[in-house]
């Protein structure tokens, strides 16, 4: 390729990325019909807005389904609906770097961790384990007045109507939370092993006991010593049911479920609007209930 042909394909790919990156509201904005836009990092959380918002807000989610976030990587699409946001939900504590301040500056910011007391948090500003959304309680009680707040903010004519969605899905979540317990309340086998500690909340609400994990944070593998000292472990407690995540695969799981001659089970913390029995909050939840009644329930 000559020296022209490699200027000229730059100034292409310069074009193209100040054309994604540089595409304001009034462009992104055309598909609400008027009304706010709400991004929300993950999945839970977005269904969650639109259950309060309804037909008073336009909710779009970044993290694709199956996707990890520690893996992820916003699309221009992507950047242009942030730029575009009215409302931008974050799960925070170190769960969704991927977006970076200034792709979402003209937003309404809610960092839906920033006033909890996070388990195994400490000083440091994104310390502690994020997957508080797990627990419905905390959900009922912390995260939906947040959203509802923002969305009231953004949508002052709705404010009436989203007050009445809030608190009929305030009394939805008590409903789930119950129901939850009911199904877990057999088990007497109630520790587990998990791909990664996503379930550390869940677990704490319904008196289940996360023995331990094979992947301490997303990106990271066990060590020999720590991948014994877990098998170790789960044969005194006389556990032999891993449970795998789509967002890691099944092989790790698999080979520790192996060793301890059990089976591999799925829970999915994320879930997606297109995967069946998993394409809402209170779907979701009920799936992974139903998988550890299943997985736990089969050694009884």
């Amino acid at each position: 390729m000559n020296a022209d042909s490699q200027l000229a394909g730059r100034i292409m790919i310069g074009v193209l990325l100040v054309w994604a990156l540089g595409c304001g509201r009034s462009q992104s904005s055309d598909t609400t019909n008027g009304r706010p836009r709400v991004v929300a990092s993950i999945f839970p959380i977005a269904d969650l807005a639109s259950a309060l918002g309804g037909e008073d807000v336009q909710v779009d989610v970044l993290l694709a389904p199956g996707a990890s976030p520690a893996t992820f990587e916003l699309t221009p699409r992507q950047l242009r609906l942030l730029r575009a946001a009215d409302v931008y939900l974050s799960i925070g504590a170190g769960l969704d770097t991927w977006v970076g301040a200034s792709s979402h500056e003209d937003a309404q910011v809610v960092v839906l961790t920033q006033e909890l007391e996070l388990i195994g948090g400490g000083a440091q500003e994104h310390d502690g384990n994020p997957h508080v959304w797990l627990d419905p309680v905390l959900v009922r009680d912390r995260l939906l007045p947040q959203i509802a707040l923002a969305l009231q903010a953004v949508a002052p004519a709705a404010r009436q109507r989203i007050e009445q969605r809030w608190a009929s899905l305030a009394d939805s979540l008590s409903m789930l939370e119950a129901e939850i317990t009911r199904a877990l309340e057999p088990l007497h086998n109630r520790a587990f092993l998990a791909s990664h500690p996503a379930w550390t909340y869940f677990a704490r609400r319904f008196d289940l006991t996360e023995l331990g994990t094979v992947h301490e944070r997303p990106g990271s593998e066990p060590s020999p010593r720590a991948l014994a000292s877990l098998i170790d472990k789960a044969r005194a407690a006389g556990v032999m049911v891993v449970f795998a995540e789509p967002q890691f695969g099944e092989a790790a799981a698999a080979a520790l479920a192996s060793e301890l001659g059990g089976s591999v089970f799925v829970l999915d913390p994320l879930g997606g609007r297109h995967l069946p029995g998993r394409d809402s909050y209170f779907a979701l939840m009920r799936y992974n209930t139903a998988q550890l009644v299943a997985g736990l329930g089969s050694l009884e």
